[in-house]
């Protein structure tokens, strides 16, 4: 089961900047190059964030006759999910339950707002292999941004994030009795408040569990409003803020963690594809 996280970058109308340079950065270009990510490695569960309505339709529409490299074709579906949708081979896996959260702005106990323009929210479904009739449940999600220097309590706002987004999708692995990935831009690297939660909770990175190819770069490089350009050295995986968390699989069952990384896709969003290859 191929499992992908993407962080896709909102921004649907091309931009002065870069249409001084010559660039475009509207959504009917970059969503070409997303596709051609997507229609090569036919993920299984793609989970999204910052997807615009715009950018969901055109994805949509390019994954809809997407041959699935065996003579036929992979049939996709997509779970409306706010600015966190999730996209599924409706053809492979059954949608047996799904459910959406949008984070509230304000946290009990903290100053500030940590909810920009209501893009901060959680999408979850469980799904069933039609072959083998076995089941995971998938959460894709996007945490609050800033730094706790510029804005008090981001922290903290995060660390609260992550531990409602894990405490519903718990339940449904309860209810269903199988194992659960966690995954999307969590704004959060390996020492922060966030990912030390997940540990707590028992979820475990991916990364750490891979017993194949192990990628170790940060998978995000400049891509904004202003330009694009790559980092010399990629960053290394601690400053990683891209994730993907397994809880309750068996031992082995994570077979590689992956990025694409080609330099093309450098204009298409600041986040590298992640994505792994899961045994249920």
């Amino acid at each position: 089961m191929l499992i992908m996280s993407n962080n896709i970058w909102k921004c649907d109308d091309n931009l002065p900047s870069w249409k001084e340079r010559g660039g475009d950065c509207s959504a009917e270009v970059r969503v070409k190059g997303l596709l051609r990510v997507y229609r090569d490695l036919l993920p299984d569960v793609l989970g999204l964030q910052e997807s615009s309505v715009k950018m969901a339709t055109l994805l949509m529409a390019g994954l809809a006759d997407c041959p699935d490299g065996k003579g036929g074709i992979a049939r996709y579906e997509l779970i409306t999910g706010g600015d966190t949708p999730i996209v599924y081979r409706q053809d492979k896996f059954k949608l047996i339950e799904s459910g959406f959260f949008r984070y509230s702005e304000t946290i009990p106990g903290l100053p500030c707002k940590y909810n920009n323009e209501e893009t901060k929210s959680y999408c979850w479904g469980l799904f069933e292999d039609r072959e083998t009739k076995k089941r995971v449940a998938v959460t894709s999600t996007h945490l609050w941004w800033q730094s706790h220097e510029k804005v008090p309590g981001s922290r903290e706002a995060r660390e609260y994030q992550l531990r409602q987004a894990a405490a519903a999708l718990e339940e449904v692995m309860k209810r269903y009795d199988c194992p659960g990935v966690l995954m999307g831009d969590f704004n959060a690297a390996s020492d922060t408040f966030a990912i030390a939660a997940s540990k707590e909770l028992g979820w475990t990175d991916a990364h750490d569990l891979a017993t194949g190819d192990r990628d170790e770069t940060r998978g995000h490089h400049w891509c904004d409003r202003t330009w694009y350009g790559r980092r010399d050295d990629g960053g290394t995986f601690d400053r990683a803020i891209d994730h993907i968390l397994l809880k309750g699989e068996k031992p082995g069952a994570v077979k590689y963690f992956r990025r694409m990384a080609e330099e093309w896709y450098d204009p298409i969003s600041d986040h590298y594809p992640l994505y792994i290859e899961l045994e249920l």
